[in-house]
């Protein structure tokens, strides 16, 4: 029995990382070794597909974008969201139930259900040639998440934290920047690294509101290079991909641990 659990578990590691394998061995591929060789290891190593990828593909342009993209609402969402999760889980107030209820619909509710109102708003705000016109979308579907981890992490700390900063004469704000912030730090780390994964590779609401090319991310300007490629260059296509996701893969190698992390914190949420 247990050798065949580990022969499942390693059938199943293999199917996650074929797509990068192959995705990596075609990026050093010529056009011909390409489609005589599609699964083997590179007979030659060709790194011309790189290097003619970030030429004909505007990559610096794209990766620009979508840093600005995802480092504007990584900012927004831990500094709203750690302070509107600070307000209902250390705090007593009228409606607290009722609005986490509300925060939590958040979870619930995908992109492509409201991305018609959410193109008419951004529209109707003149943002949607602009930087803003994704960041402020892509940190309210973030703030759901980011509020209720935070809100589980948070119940554990001791109420005696408030009440002797209290007795040092600490306003709320005081409270929350200098004891609490740097407290929490460790979750807001492990939200920046699932933000970040979840924006880098966001896809529909990038390619409806940003349409100008000076606009788009990675993700839409890897659609725009593959219409004008077609299919007849996979080493150039491999080449594009595997840039645009090496950020992706580096930061779930380095944040892979805070991942596991965010994925328990729910169990104690209460």
């Amino acid at each position: 029995m247990k050798a065949t659990m580990s022969v499942f578990w390693l059938a199943v590691v293999c199917t996650f990382l074929f797509p990068l394998y192959w995705m990596l061995s075609m990026s050093f591929k010529n056009k011909g070794e390409a489609y005589d060789n599609p699964f083997g290891i590179p007979q030659s190593w060709d790194v011309l597909n790189f290097s003619e990828a970030l030429s004909k593909y505007h990559f610096f342009v794209y990766f620009k974008n979508s840093l600005i993209y995802t480092s504007g609402t990584i900012v927004l969402t831990l500094m709203a969201g750690s302070m509107l999760a600070y307000c209902l889980s250390r705090m007593s107030w009228k409606l607290n139930g009722t609005a986490l209820i509300y925060i939590s619909l958040g979870l619930i509710v995908p992109i492509e259900v409201v991305v018609i109102p959410l193109f008419q708003l951004i529209k109707g705000l003149h943002l949607k040639e602009s930087y803003l016109g994704l960041i402020l979308p892509y940190t309210g579907f973030s703030l759901a998440s980011c509020v209720l981890m935070l809100y589980a992490f948070l119940r554990t700390l001791p109420k005696e934290l408030e009440e002797a900063s209290c007795i040092d004469g600490t306003n709320v704000y005081q409270m929350f920047f200098r004891i609490i912030f740097p407290i929490v730090l460790p979750a807001l780390v492990t939200q920046s690294v699932l933000v970040f994964m979840r924006i880098w590779n966001e896809f529909p609401l990038a390619f409806i509101i940003a349409s100008k090319d000076q606009f788009r991310p990675l993700t839409v300007g890897l659609l725009g290079f593959f219409v004008n490629v077609g299919v007849s260059d996979w080493g150039l296509i491999a080449a594009s991909m595997l840039l645009s996701s090496l950020p992706t893969i580096i930061v779930y190698l380095i944040g892979n641990e805070k991942i596991e992390q965010a994925l328990t914190a729910g169990a104690i949420l209460k």
